[in-house]
């Protein structure tokens, strides 16, 4: 190959495409670049024959002018003839050209001399004109930018073409809002610009999905927001000030400024909250139908101003309302998103009806578990994107999302995002799930990928055997929960660890030969680091759950010592192991994304560190199980209907008599409250059940309350405000330490009283009882450090839950809450 040439017609500007595929035979082993010879006609090449020449006579019953005509073949599409030594490569355009060369590389790569080519001929273009995916970049883990260009890289190489950024509303670094993103690694624009450049050459347009109305509450949890929301923290703009569009018109114009594709994303899903608050008067008065639309032809027209030609939108609110449906602007793209493994998808029908053009919106499955389901990310993808193109759609985008501070390694999302690729080139075809998995495995990891490809499917067989015995969604909150959280025989049946040391065996077997691949591995390392550490991760898991499930009921003061020094050895080396698979996240996080955001999840890491610490000392004071809980029950104040805005009082009073060295509080609202002390208000606490990052950070607020206590009477009130017609439950643990080294704790419970109105008379609260019980495990906080109690990603769902369940019903969550603490069931 040394001694060929290129000949191109390439220009000079698009010189990338060569440079690219030049990078790549040097790669696979070439000595020096090949010559590059331009010119303008192929024909003035002797000894060349035109390629459409060359089809015509070896596909005779080939319709080829129609073929050629074909929008997406001229615009994507492509012909690669390797014969007589000659290689002949022809596309209309430049982006067809350039999946040219990447077919070439894979057909290259797919030889074992990686230099020697075979004799074909491919006539390939894509069925679907947009093939994207969406990643979730704002719920914790931020990734560098160069973790996004390797990521462009990988993908533009399988023929991606769009990628999202969501949401980008909270992470830009806005000229004239700094406090926007702060702290949570928000991009600037010369890293946008950087981004957008390097993607570009390799024909990947970038594009933001930008909130237009809901999703809001990492912003309107700002004090210096609220004025534009619902209420504070609201999911929901407020639709009745006018002043959010002088806002979004400022952040969208600061946008257009790097985010240079045609394409805009106005998301406008999920807003649960329009109507709750501040706007509750002007719904009631025009009807949400009506305000969405006016809201959605009003940005529409603020991104068209800013340049913005093609306006996407998702579909799950506005198929609900026909005057949506009838006025919104008919050049908007409808985004269908659903990810359940139905075949077919009516709600498509009904918003193609209104004459709307539509893209599907799969996911990878890997929100809020250790790695993404993967046979329910194929079923989903596949299943969506046939029903989606059988209705004429303009293609896919397959999303990631990162629930709950996104502590999934990232870089797992790559086969999921892969297979949406093959998916979304032919819809038509049904993939060959054996053949396109040995294949992707082949180019991402070459020799080795058969060794690496039977790790993938055995975790496939764990996934579809649910070989760890809880649902993936549940799986983290079970591995950061207290290992010795209760101590009875119910919770000891509901510890489900069968099989599990057979399980440990097969993980070990799994991560020897991962990091025996991986010394062999060119690139990728980074990837198949990520693979071994999912399954230590599964291994830690799989001990934990034995440990805890053995010392339910262990007694260190009946035990023998020789035993006992067993039990303390065992926890000793969990410890360990856990820290160094803190040690080993860590590493991994910081090669692929920004510092921001992983000090919470190390923090969790930290508490469970601590909560064996803490046995391993008991045991060796030969100190029986000890609740681990705070002693504070979540209260609310019984009403006979539910409203909202919903304000209830919640009164206790304190005596002091004696000097106060210390004195906190933690405190849980349902949804807003604010806490008074002998009438000083000291703060306030905003708990919602949400995926977004902000909320979940600061749903329990540490207050010092030394300064603002006095000798003899104090009281304490928390008026909370459930905006979102909950039961609006408050927590409040609290610990006052005098100088005597005596230690006085504040807690809620039934002698709490709650009124509606302070004039009013004050009754006794009703209570769901102390953790775990309706909130999940809550452990003693660390006032002096600052670290309130570890929770889990469910402390505020049942206020949610209530509050979105018809009132008829709302007896049967109650019931199914009591039956839950019953059974030992919520850790």
């Amino acid at each position: 190959m040394e001694e060929s040439s290129i000949y191109s017609d390439i220009p000079e500007n698009h010189s990338f495409i060569l440079n690219q595929l030049q990078e790549k035979l040097l790669s696979f082993g070439l000595e020096r670049k090949l010559d590059v010879k331009i010119i303008n006609d192929i024909k003035n090449i002797n000894m060349i024959e035109d390629p459409l020449t060359i089809c015509s006579r070896e596909f005779p019953n080939l319709n080829l002018e129609k073929l050629m005509n074909i929008k997406n073949m001229k615009e994507q599409g492509f012909l690669i003839i390797s014969m007589n030594s000659t290689l002949l490569i022809k596309a209309e355009c430049l982006q067809g050209l350039f999946y040219a060369t990447q077919t070439l590389i894979q057909a290259l790569n797919s030889h074992q001399n990686k230099l020697i080519i075979d004799q074909f001929i491919i006539i390939d273009y894509p069925l679907l004109q947009i093939r994207g995916i969406s990643d979730d970049i704002s719920r914790g883990q931020a990734p560098t930018i160069q973790n996004l260009k390797k990521f462009v890289q990988v993908l533009s190489h399988f023929k991606i073409n769009q990628y999202y950024l969501v949401y980008m509303q909270d992470m830009f670094q806005f000229k004239n809002h700094d406090e926007i993103g702060k702290g949570r690694g928000a991009y600037s624009k010369e890293e946008i610009k950087e981004l957008v450049e390097f993607a570009s050459e390799r024909f990947v347009e970038i594009i933001p999905i930008f909130q237009i109305i809901g999703h809001w509450e990492n912003i309107l949890h700002n004090e210096k927001y609220w004025k534009y929301g619902e209420f504070p923290a609201s999911n929901s703009l407020n639709l009745a000030n006018d002043e959010i569009y002088d806002l979004l018109n400022e952040m969208i114009a600061e946008l257009s400024e790097v985010f240079t594709s045609k394409y805009f994303h106005m998301a406008a899903d999920e807003s649960w909250d329009v109507g709750k608050g501040a706007s509750k008067n002007y719904i009631s008065n025009i009807g949400k139908g009506e305000a969405y639309i006016r809201h959605y032809k009003k940005v529409y027209a603020i991104a068209k101003k800013h340049g913005y030609e093609k306006i996407i939108i998702y579909h799950d609110i506005l198929y609900k309302y026909e005057e949506v449906l009838k006025h919104l602007p008919k050049d908007m793209i409808v985004m269908y998103w659903n990810y359940n493994l139905k075949d077919k998808h009516p709600i498509i029908d009904t918003i193609r009806k209104y004459k709307f053009p539509v893209l599907v919106c799969p996911s990878i499955w890997d929100y809020n578990r250790i790695f993404p389901t993967i046979t329910n990310f194929e079923k989903n993808i596949s299943n969506l994107v046939t029903f989606g193109y059988s209705k004429g759609i303009e293609g896919v985008v397959t999303s990631s999302w990162g629930d709950y501070k996104n502590k999934e390694l990232r870089e797992n999302r790559i086969f999921g995002f892969i297979y949406s690729a093959e998916a979304s080139w032919n819809p038509k075809n049904p993939i060959n799930l054996l053949n396109f998995w040995q294949g992707a495995f082949f180019h991402l990891f070459g020799n080795e990928h058969n060794e690496i490809l039977g790790i993938f499917n055995k975790i496939r067989i764990f996934q579809d055997k649910k070989k760890l015995l809880v649902k993936p969604t549940f799986y983290y909150n079970h591995f950061f929960s207290h290992p010795y959280n209760k101590n009875t025989k119910k919770y000891k049946k509901n510890i489900k660890s069968s099989q599990f040391d057979k399980l440990i065996k097969e993980l070990d077997t799994m991560i020897q030969i991962c990091e025996d691949s991986g010394r062999n591995l060119q690139e990728n390392q980074l990837l198949i680091q990520s693979l071994i550490f999912i399954l230590k991760h599964m291994r830690f898991y799989c001990i934990k759950r034995i440990n805890s499930k053995k010392l339910v009921k262990f007694s260190a003061k009946r035990s023998k010592s020789k035993y006992k020094s067993i039990i303390i050895e065992e926890i000793k080396n969990i410890r360990d192991e856990l820290k160094n698979l803190l040690e080993e996240y860590e590493q991994l996080w910081m090669r692929m994304a920004k510092p921001n955001g992983f000090n919470s999840i190390k923090q969790q890491y930290l508490w469970l560190m601590q909560f064996y610490e803490e046995k391993i000392q008991d045991l060796k004071k030969s100190l029986d199980w000890k609740d681990s809980n705070i002693p504070s029950e979540s209260i609310y104040a019984k009403e006979t209907r539910s409203k909202s805005p919903n304000t209830n009082f919640f009164k206790q009073n304190v005596k002091i008599e004696e000097e106060i060295q210390s004195a906190y509080i933690q405190v849980i609202g349902g949804t807003f409250c604010e806490v008074y002390i002998n009438e000083s208000f000291i703060g306030n606490v905003i708990t919602r059940h949400t995926l977004n990052y902000v909320v979940l950070e600061n749903n329990i607020q540490l207050f010092d309350i030394k300064a603002d206590l006095q000798r003899g009477d104090n009281t304490i009130i928390l008026k909370n405000t459930d905006y979102i017609g909950g039961m609006g439950m408050v927590n409040l643990y609290g610990e006052i330490k005098f100088n005597s080294g005596e230690i006085y704790q504040i807690k809620t419970d039934k002698s709490w009283v709650a009124s509606k109105d302070r004039s009013q008379g004050w009754k006794k609260v009703k209570s769901f009882g102390k953790p775990p019980k309706l909130t999940g495990g809550l452990n003693y906080p660390d006032f002096e450090k600052g670290l309130h109690s570890k929770e889990n990603s469910n402390v505020a769902s049942f206020n949610t839950i209530f509050s979105r369940t018809p009132s008829k019903l709302r007896w049967l969550v109650i019931l199914l809450i009591k039956i839950f603490n019953r059974y030992d069931i919520l850790e």
